[in-house]
């Protein structure tokens, strides 16, 4: 009868601790849930969603605007290759016109001709002989390089042009191409930003050809690169000079519309 009481009492207690503690489960599984639902309803956490919910529509357009610019960079790029390949296609044409690239420089007496200080008289010096095969090769030569140094121009390798067209000039300083590789020369400084050596190259073409068909184009980017070094008043003048030699044209157009934008920055 004593064993039984105990046996009892054993299975009482047992199922009193087990029903206090499903009841904390209960009581905890709930204070859980609520505690969720203060946080999910919390203003602090709604406003985080809408901000990642705004970032990620705001990466999105950017995304969409990379993209576009992109497109426009390759446009802009292609518009240069074929702005580039038309300005050589002229300035080749105007020089095959010509008949020589010394037409380009200060006009010199012809070899044929000598004036003899004794008695001022004209001579007539033996004609040149037909041209050599070196020559010819040297020509050939001269033709290949220019090209190799003007495709890496197309290409928009500014670096690689650039050590190609000087060293062209350094192996053919007299040759028929070397006044329109001086103004890609100094087009490869421009467009890389070394405005200062874009300078003295555009310098070079106007003194070395002062009939040259860029020589205005050439004044105007000497401009530009002035501009650009904050040396506004050397751009001015530059400027100016162009004006009155080039009346009229989209050159002097431009320099008027750059002289304005010197006004607005000195007034400053």
């Amino acid at each position: 009868m004593k064993k039984n009481t105990w046996v009892i009492l054993v299975s009482f207690l047992m199922s009193a601790v087990t029903t206090s503690v499903l009841a904390a489960n209960e009581a905890s599984v709930e204070e859980r849930l609520n505690r969720v639902e203060r946080l999910v309803n919390s203003k602090g956490l709604v406003d985080i969603m809408v901000r990642v919910e705004s970032m990620q529509s705001e990466l999105q357009r950017l995304v969409g605007e990379i993209e576009l610019q992109k497109h426009g960079l390759e446009e802009i790029k292609k518009r240069q290759r074929d702005l580039y390949i038309d300005i050589d296609r002229r300035l080749l044409q105007m020089e095959r016109g010509s008949g020589s690239a010394s037409s380009f420089r200060t006009t010199r007496q012809p070899d044929s001709v000598r004036v003899t200080p004794e008695n001022n008289k004209v001579t007539q010096r033996p004609a040149k002989a037909n041209k050599t095969p070196r020559a010819t090769k040297k020509k050939e030569g001269e033709q290949v390089a220019y090209q190799k140094a003007f495709d890496l121009l197309r290409a928009l390798r500014y670096e690689k042009a650039t050590k190609a067209f000087r060293q062209f000039l350094n192996d053919f300083p007299d040759g028929r191409y070397a006044h329109i590789a001086q103004y890609w020369l100094a087009e490869t400084s421009y467009h890389t930003r070394k405005f200062d050596v874009a300078v003295k190259d555009y310098q070079t073409l106007i003194n070395q050809y002062p009939k040259s068909p860029k020589r205005a184009d050439a004044l105007l980017k000497i401009g530009y690169s002035q501009f650009e070094l904050k040396s506004f008043s050397k751009a001015k003048a530059v400027l100016e000079k162009l004006i009155q030699a080039y009346p009229g044209t989209t050159e002097a157009g431009q320099a008027e519309n750059l002289l304005q934008k010197i006004r607005l920055q000195k007034s400053r």
